[in-house]
């Protein structure tokens, strides 16, 4: 679909986390962790939500989708999971929430040394972020729900460690916050792509990677019909290498 955004950018300095982003970023350290992820493949963070959703990371060609499809427990899975991508939020229809997606950057080449260009490289280059901002149902767009009209943005970093020789990743240090950009989206029900030109701040010690942080803050909406949440869905962030989001999308159309 046509990309079509504003992007105003608010450069933000090193500043402390409130209560509730520690709380959210504690919960996003605790699932990479005890899950052994380093990307929001899965269950999203989110301040506020109507039900459990996924992103759709899962469905990507060497994940678990292709093990879904094969699972003699197919059916199960399709009715536990498979329509459940969308972020809806009734609490003052989305204004103020916020949704976390977090992704690796990896920091540390082949040789494992520390490789200056990882650092400077630009996201936009490395990652693809996006998301339909509208519902659907049975193909058709659901127009009732409210849709957002501007997001702030907001960048979060720290390295982890790979440990179990490789197999598990650990967080080791705090959550910084780096930047901040606010995006505005028109009043169409599109696929939308508002990754900023963020250059990640990494570290310079040896490390395998950084974690990078999208809060995701709803600041204004567009109304849909009187009562009903912001409805959101298919919230993709992932390596480039690993597909374009749209084919994501027609791997998720299998089931």
């Amino acid at each position: 679909m046509k990309k079509i955004l504003i992007l105003c950018f608010l450069l933000t300095s090193m500043s402390v986390l409130s209560a509730d982003e520690k709380a959210d970023l504690n919960s996003i350290v605790n699932y990479i962790n005890h899950y052994n992820q380093n990307c929001s493949c899965g269950f999203p963070i989110a301040s506020s939500k109507d039900q459990h959703f996924f992103t759709v990371n899962y469905y990507v060609i060497d994940g678990n989708f292709k093990s879904m499809l094969k699972s003699k427990n197919r059916d199960e899975y399709i009715q536990k999971f498979g329509n459940k991508r969308k972020w809806l939020v009734s609490r003052n229809q989305g204004v103020g929430e916020s949704l976390y997606l977090f992704h690796a950057i990896q920091e540390v080449d082949s040789s494992a040394k520390y490789s200056p260009k990882h650092k400077v490289m630009n996201m936009q280059d490395s990652h693809n972020f996006a998301f339909k901002n509208y519902c659907e149902l049975d193909g058709k767009i659901q127009d009732e729900f409210a849709r957002i009209k501007k997001m702030k943005i907001t960048f979060f970093e720290t390295q982890y460690y790979e440990i179990n020789n490789g197999m598990s990743y650990h967080v080791y240090d705090e959550f910084r916050k780096t930047k901040s950009f606010e995006v505005s989206f028109p009043n169409q029900a599109e696929i939308v792509y508002p990754m900023p030109a963020y250059k990640p701040v990494g570290s310079t010690e040896n490390v395998p990677g950084t974690i990078i942080v999208l809060q995701l803050n709803v600041l204004e909406v567009y109304p849909g019909e009187e009562g009903k949440p912001l409805c959101t869905e298919d919230f993709y962030l992932g390596y480039k290498e690993r597909g374009e989001y749209t084919e994501v999308l027609k791997q998720i159309d299998k089931i």
